[in-house]
């Protein structure tokens, strides 16, 4: 019945809009009286509707997202450039876009963290994606700075920058820095730095991630935080 209420309406839409032209103002106000009657009469059509636009939505979305996936799956798992966090050899890589001044990343962070000291087929290739403001961005500086500089201190960094409640500001970068042994005035903030930075941005807009955390697998792309739980599952039934 419902199927057969949704073809009626669809066709008496589509009949209105297509003849619009031809019928004078008495035949179109019918139509649209007739139309108006049965979704009032039917208002799940409307819901109904909704949810197969939904459904048409995220599928069109998934097919996109596939599609750059493959196309930039080099720039997401295999730039030397890049922080990996977990077991280099591992099987499953997963990209991981975030911002030193994100609260939800903050979650995130010690989330992937102990994922992959417990399982070592997974490793994290970190995606520094600097959004939230100038501080995001000088932190997201620092913490790829001391990584070219001496790379074992970079997860002490990034540690250290994404546990600290709230917003940074230039003086607890610095302060971040210091705690784990890192002079900033000596990190060399350069061209390949900034390029790298600039480089995950336009990155995250091909993959239509507008916000952070992103987490990026090799067949799709999450868009925000994503529970413990529920990433583990994902992590299993790829491995």
């Amino acid at each position: 019945m419902k199927k057969t209420l949704i073809l009626t309406t669809t066709l008496l839409m589509g009949s209105f809009n297509l003849q619009a032209a031809t019928l004078d103002d008495q035949q179109k106000q019918e139509v649209r009286e007739l139309v108006r009657k049965t979704l009032v009469e039917n208002p799940d059509i409307l819901v109904e509707a909704m949810n197969e636009l939904r459904k048409q939505e995220v599928a069109a979305q998934q097919n996109a997202d596939k599609q750059m996936l493959t196309a930039r799956h080099k720039d997401l798992f295999e730039n030397p450039e890049n922080p990996v966090i977990g077991n280099p050899k591992a099987k499953l890589t997963i990209a991981y876009f975030g911002d030193y001044n994100c609260g939800y990343c903050k979650r995130q962070d010690p989330v992937l963290k102990k994922i992959v000291e417990e399982n070592p087929n997974v490793k994290i290739v970190v995606k520094e994606l600097p959004i939230l403001g100038p501080e995001s961005r000088e932190a997201a500086e620092m913490a790829l700075a001391t990584f070219k500089q001496d790379k074992e201190k970079y997860l002490s960094v990034n540690q250290r920058l994404m546990s600290k409640p709230g917003r940074h500001s230039s003086g607890s970068i610095k302060a971040a820095l210091k705690a784990e042994g890192v002079d900033s005035e000596k990190l060399k903030v350069d061209e390949s730095v900034s390029k790298q930075i600039n480089e995950n941005l336009r990155l995250a807009q091909d993959l239509g991630i507008r916000g952070t955390p992103a987490l990026v697998f090799p067949d799709e792309v999450l868009r925000g935080y994503t529970e413990e739980a529920a990433l583990k599952e994902m992590i299993k039934q790829r491995l």
